[in-house]
């Protein structure tokens, strides 16, 4: 076990970073009040465990032969309420009556404490953890992430740092505890009280090796859960894969490799916690019974029991505290990188929240303007470079380029997911960031390759999100050719689909997906190889539909297919940067064949 001096101690609590449990604790007493109704109610219940263990004071007077001393909080008490303070029977009495109210007050705030820590805070930090990804976090930052960290995120971790608030919360009253019971067992044996601030110290100075491995523990059990997380979710959503190439021992062993140390790491914590909780207890009845034993021998005459036995009961309950406290700041220390994660979370929404809002997008889109846009990923090559495109309503684009030329960076930009190096965007003549993100996204609409189906209805996977009609769904399938797939179906629009739409072909999905942008009637609609999967003919007749729809709006199409450059009004031809020795990187230029 690793020493430390005190002053080594010292400096690491003063160097240690608790700004966030501050941030934490802010938003908690905040949004719920209650908690400070809780703490009051510890402390009086431990203020009633304390009075109420005074009465052993008299009681050892009495079993040792001694006169009762007219001084005991619980004698003057009785004296009060003119009962008999020197019975026995009545002193026993208020102690049933105390510590039976300080159990009830206990359960009282427990109930309370339980409330908000198991149940209501989660709800909001795991709500506030997913609007944070999907309104908030910029789409380069989440792609960033493993999927077990924002799975965590919204899970395990949310529970750690609301356990944190719990533990803290009940500390309060265990500080109070612990100095009361300190001040009684001074006042009781002077000698006792030295004893236990210099077993205090050394202990402090013998622990200092196992709060620090805790703290290292911690932040490993937290890193090895979100790996194990990820490896889970990508077996499951990759279950295909993993069987068709034979992947599965692989799997299993990586997963394997991750999970046993993590639940290892666990244990290790959770033992030093009950060994934080229960050694001073044990060390200090092993302590005293040797003393007693030691005592006897040297002085011959009687031993005072009723004195020793009084007095080891307050011992055991100040270190019982003394435990409990430092199993709180094992606990801290070691969920300090969850509680981290979430207070940024807190810290983000409530930045978020209290700045100037944007005004909403109200009007149609007519002009949406690229300026001298330039983006580069930090520390890497330019993807775009000094860009210079407008797109106007009422005219049909076609977006090519070779593979890495920055089609897909471009579209990221043009709807808010990445902001430009250089340059700036306007929209009606507008620059984008003045508008509120949200508005703008609700009409300009993008649909990739990949369409996600999701376990639910026919009806809910195309509106998605919003309020349709089943005249507007029926439409948007008959543009995206699917309504006749939907007809056939045993219950039509109700039919449940699978996860991932398993038990839909890869063009059915693409239709799904593609009346679920039509559905939404934006003004700039934009499609990502969003026809890949389909038959020429299809497809040729969902072009049509969409140009003929969409005549007086903004439609964008990315695609490799030749057929499609020449129906379309303009082509933007986008070139690697890295390749151009001169010149512009967009080439702008009218197709060749245009549609009537």
């Amino acid at each position: 076990m690793e020493l430390a001096s005190p002053k080594k101690i010292f400096n690491v609590l003063r160097s240690l970073q608790f700004g966030y449990l501050q941030t934490l604790f802010s938003f908690a007493f905040r949004h719920y009040p209650v908690l400070w109704v809780c703490s009051a109610v510890y402390m009086v219940s431990v203020g009633l465990e304390v009075l109420a263990m005074n009465a052993f004071i008299p009681l050892s007077e009495v079993a040792g032969g001694n006169a009762i001393s007219q001084n005991n909080i619980i004698v003057r008490l009785l004296s009060a309420l003119h009962l008999q303070s020197s019975s026995s029977k009545y002193i026993f009495l208020a102690y049933i009556v105390l510590f039976s109210l300080r159990i009830f007050t206990q359960i009282v705030a427990e109930r309370l404490l339980t409330a908000i820590t198991t149940n209501k805070m989660p709800a909001q930090f795991m709500s506030l953890a997913l609007e944070n990804v999907l309104q908030d976090s910029k789409i380069s930052d989440i792609e960033k992430q493993t999927s077990g960290h924002l799975i965590m995120l919204a899970g395990e971790e949310v529970h750690r740092a609301c356990s944190i608030i719990a533990t803290v919360v009940r500390f309060a009253s265990n500080a109070m505890m612990i100095v009361l019971y300190y001040i009684m067992i001074s006042q009781y044996s002077p000698a006792s009280g030295i004893g236990i601030i210099a077993f205090i110290g050394i202990s402090a100075i013998t622990s200092y090796g196992v709060f620090k491995k805790v703290h290292r523990l911690g932040v490993l059990t937290t890193e090895s859960s979100r790996t194990a997380t990820s490896i889970l979710v990508d077996a499951l959503n990759g279950v295909r894969s993993i069987r068709a190439f034979g992947a599965e021992n692989y799997v299993m062993r990586k997963f394997s490799q991750e999970i046993t140390p993590h639940k290892r790491r666990m244990f290790q914590i959770e033992f030093f916690s009950l060994v934080g909780k229960m050694f001073p207890t044990l060390l200090l009845i092993v302590a005293f019974g040797m003393f007693i034993l030691i005592t006897t021998q040297i002085n011959k005459s009687a031993f005072n029991y009723a004195f020793a036995v009084t007095l080891l009961i307050f011992l055991m309950r100040f270190f019982l505290a003394v435990g409990d406290a430092t199993n709180v700041f094992l606990k801290i220390i070691s969920d300090a990188k969850s509680a981290q994660d979430i207070t940024q979370i807190v810290h983000s929404r409530s930045t978020i929240r209290t700045a100037v809002s944007k005004p909403l997008l109200s009007s149609s889109i007519d002009n949406i303007a690229m300026n001298h846009v330039s983006f580069s990923y930090s520390g890497a090559d330019k993807i775009l470079h000094d860009i210079n495109i407008s797109f106007e309503r009422g005219v049909s684009y076609a977006l090519v380029g070779e593979s890495g030329a920055g089609k897909s960076t471009l579209l990221d930009i043009l709807l808010g997911f990445q902001e430009p190096s250089h340059g700036n965007i306007t929209i009606n003549g507008t620059p984008m960031q003045m508008f509120d993100s949200s508005s703008i996204r609700q009409r300009i609409v993008l649909l990739g390759q990949e369409t996600i189906i999701f376990n639910d209805t026919v009806r809910n996977n195309i509106t998605y999100g919003i309020e349709a009609s089943s005249e507007e769904i029926q439409q948007a399938s008959k543009l995206a050719c699917v309504d006749d797939v939907v007809t056939n179906l045993p219950n039509m629009y109700n039919e449940m689909l699978q996860y991932r739409g398993t038990n839909l072909s890869g063009g059915q999905r693409q239709r799904i997906g593609l009346a679920r942008a039509l559905v939404r009637q934006p003004d700039v609609l934009i499609l990502d190889e969003s026809m890949s999967a389909l038959d020429q003919m299809t497809k040729d007749n969902i072009v049509a539909n969409i140009l003929v729809e969409y005549r007086n709006k903004i439609v964008i199409f990315v695609s490799h297919d030749i057929s499609i450059r020449e129906k379309v009004d303009i082509v933007i031809e986008l070139h690697k940067y890295a390749d151009l020795s001169a010149g512009q990187q967009a080439t702008i230029h009218e197709s060749i064949l245009q549609t009537s």
